[in-house]
């Protein structure tokens, strides 16, 4: 547990960096950040993706496979303005559905390598469990998050869960395992994905009430108020009024007010 918050603050951490740069990273940059946790060439990879799928400009990174969730003029057939925009996840189905997997003895006996540590181990079954990420997010379409969100997302919980692969007494033990790493991965980000919407909702909330009180109080008072009698006709705090109007923006003028 301590872990997966440890890597979700790293990548929220490595978000804020891209964002203070326009939206715009480096390989090297990225390979730096993360080099204290010792990730393979695969796993760097999902977390280009990743960030790639947050709007984010990853230079250097050129993949073969980079437009698995984008749908582009070289992916499609169709023409300009009339492409599916769901291609782009459906040929990554595609490649992953090609994915070759082992069979249970094999799969077990990763299983035992990635638990003592082994980086090759854990890479393929990073790629062999691909499927499984993908299968979830389908269960989970629809629920506040775009289906291609909970793929990267499931990817990104599927790296740090094989990286924290514990021995197990049999197969089906390390498989919910793993699942249940994802699925938690998944159901965090849908949880995140809803936080966000609710702030967003209460904060329109907040600056509707205040721009209809502003309204009331200027054809009461006939002229424009200030903050201070817009706190002392809504017993709010002078503060928190200004909050609000920060984040209300350009949206609503008052008297006298800075910030």
């Amino acid at each position: 547990m301590e872990q997966k918050i440890i890597f979700r603050e790293m990548l929220s951490e490595i978000k804020a960096l891209a964002d203070s740069r326009n939206n715009r990273l480096t390989t090297a940059e990225i390979d730096a950040f993360f080099s204290n946790a010792h990730l393979e060439k695969e796993h760097l990879e999902m977390i280009y993706e990743y960030l790639a799928g947050q709007k984010i400009e990853i230079v250097g990174y050129q993949k073969e496979t980079e437009n698995r969730f984008t749908d582009t003029a070289e992916n499609s057939d169709q023409p300009s303005g009339e492409r599916n925009p769901l291609s782009g996840l459906e040929l990554y189905l595609e490649e992953v559905e090609r994915i070759e997997r082992p069979d249970e003895k094999e799969e077990f006996r990763l299983f035992s390598l990635a638990a003592q540590g082994d980086a090759g181990a854990k890479s393929r079954l990073a790629e062999i469990y691909l499927p499984m990420v993908c299968e979830l997010a389908g269960e989970y379409e629809g629920k506040d998050c775009l289906a291609e969100d909970l793929v990267q997302e499931g990817n990104v919980g599927l790296l740090l869960a094989v990286n924290a692969v514990e021995k197990q007494e049999s197969l089906a033990a390390y498989r919910a395992c793993l699942m249940n790493a994802v699925n938690q991965f998944m159901q965090d980000a849908i949880q995140d994905q809803k936080d966000v919407r609710e702030m967003g909702d209460g904060i329109a909330k907040r600056v509707n009430h205040l721009n209809e009180a502003i309204q009331n109080l200027e054809e009461d008072l006939e002229h424009k108020v200030s903050v201070d009698e817009l706190s002392a006709y809504l017993e709010m705090p002078a503060e928190e009024i200004r909050d609000i109007l920060k984040m209300a923006g350009d949206e609503i003028k008052i008297e006298g007010n800075e910030y």
